[in-house]
């Protein structure tokens, strides 16, 4: 894996995936409040499907997510003569091209594959199993980088831009989970934990404490201090020369060796959901709240499989590319970002630090606290939920509104707007068709994109989430 894909986590990487929208979620938090979802229980274990099910082997669960705060094709691409251009075109001002451009402009995005799952009742308690794949990403691009490509290479002196909020982290792991609810207080409360066991795949992880650029014309000059740490099975640092310099060594990538389980971790998962259909008070007994606290959890990865690196924090000068040539309209913010990235990684100069030991990492915690209230005795409810991811770098949120229709017992629907990265541009959808015999199937977004480019590519969208899976029912509805 050449270095070219870790650091583009900050660029290439996070331009790809919004503009082609390959991202990568757990569940969808639009079918949370749908008593036939299955998939809910990864959100909350105290969740439960109205039936027992066993889910199609890789398809009962298949959902990917990405969102960000500011980098979409709206804020990076610009219409002119009838075309788009860069950001970096000239007849593209400077206050235009940063005007969308925050602080921090964050991406983090998720993905989850159930190889297996089943779940079952068993008088009062439901117990669900399964085996899957997942991963995640976030990243952080400051401002001033797109100052320093924009606007730092036209300063009649030199300027130093300062680039210290660049990070990345992503890991890949398998999970197996079991998971346990019980009912409480006369069925008022439910309570549900996950136990999961973790196989870890890889990991990264890349944290810039200092790196300030000075750039002029036609040369770079970089104090950084940064650190690359990464995991796989029989990691190994592979090194190329230097495009500027022959005398020096540059860090080129990561090669691999024979399949192993480079690390291995425990997670848990607990969750409560209480109904107030007992309460005193005639309005309360209609709602329901709920909070789960998920991903509590670690991986430790062993010796022999990772690998840190670090810059030499001494000053380092390159002749950077010729960034001019994409000022003409004819390349595209890949290509932009391309030679960026390979600039960066000639000035921060990695080099490998001795590994003494292995290292443990946590895993990305989050939180949901959800308000259901029925408004259509078992037709319709609506729904507020609050989610939380805790990064290790940022920590991102999202308000969901829903409405929830179950017009009959075999179709369950769910319209929801999520504040935080919708815009009133977007809007959410499930479906599950859920009959108690034969193949369920369900389909949820919580941000369906309905604002495109002609080349069929999002514009304003700041996120986009797909789910799908297929199961087949056992037992009775409950």
């Amino acid at each position: 894996m050449k270095l070219h894909y870790i650091i583009s986590g900050f660029t290439i990487v996070i331009i790809a995936c919004v503009l082609s929208l390959d991202g990568f979620a757990q569940s969808s938090r639009s079918s949370y409040f749908m008593k036939t979802s299955y998939a809910r229980t990864s959100l909350n274990p105290a969740l439960r499907p109205d039936q027992s099910y066993i889910g199609v082997p890789f398809l009962s669960n298949i959902h990917t997510e990405i969102n960000t705060n500011t980098l979409n094709l709206s804020n990076l691409t610009f219409p002119l003569n009838g075309e788009l251009v860069t950001f970096m075109h000239p007849q593209v001002s400077e206050a235009r091209a940063l005007a969308n451009i925050e602080d921090d402009n964050y991406i983090t995005g998720n993905a989850a594959l159930d190889i297996f799952s089943v779940g079952l009742f068993k008088g009062d308690s439901y117990w669900n199993f399964n085996f899957g794949l997942r991963t995640y990403a976030d990243a952080n691009v400051p401002k001033s980088l797109f100052e320093l490509l924009k606007v730092g290479f036209n300063e009649t002196e030199t300027v130093t831009h300062d680039l210290s909020k660049i990070s990345l982290t992503q890991s890949a792991f398998a999970e197996i989970g079991l998971t346990n609810s019980r009912t409480f207080l006369n069925n008022s409360l439910t309570i549900g934990a996950r136990a999961k066991f973790l196989l870890g795949i890889s990991y990264a992880d890349l944290d810039a404490k200092s790196l300030n650029i000075t750039a002029g014309r036609e040369f770079w000059t970089a104090k950084s201090q940064v650190i690359l740490k990464g995991a796989g099975p029989g990691i190994t640092t592979r090194y190329s020369q230097s495009d500027y310099d022959p005398d020096r060594n540059n860090f080129d990538g990561f090669d691999f060796g024979s399949f192993s389980i480079p690390g291995y971790g425990l997670g848990l998962d607990i969750g409560g959901v209480y109904d107030f259909k007992d309460s005193p008070v005639n309005f309360l007994r209609s709602l329901r709240v709920s909070y789960a606290l998920n991903d509590i959890g670690f991986i430790s990865w062993t010796k022999k499989n990772v690998v840190q690196l670090s810059s030499q924090q001494t000053a380092v000068t390159i002749s950077p590319n010729d960034y001019t040539i994409h000022t003409d309209g004819s390349t595209s913010i890949t290509d932009i970002f391309d030679n960026a990235v390979d600039d960066i990684k000639q000035a921060i100069n990695l080099h490998e630090d001795a590994t003494e030991s292995g290292y443990t990492t946590t895993l990305r915690a989050n939180m949901i606290v959800g308000l259901e209230y029925e408004v259509w005795k078992n037709k319709m409810t609506t729904g507020f939920l609050y989610s939380t991811r805790f990064g290790k770098y940022f920590t991102t949120n999202e308000f969901t509104l829903s409405a929830n229709y179950m017009p009959k017992s075999w179709l369950a629907t769910s319209l929801s707007y999520s504040f935080a990265h919708s815009q009133f541009k977007t809007f959410g959808l499930a479906v599950h068709l859920a009959p108690s015999r034969g193949i369920n199937f369900f389909l949820a977004s919580d941000y369906t994109l309905i604002h495109i480019s002609p080349q069929f590519l999002p514009t304003s969208s700041r996120a986009l989430s797909l789910q799908l899976g297929l199961s087949v029912p056992f037992g009775g509805k409950r």
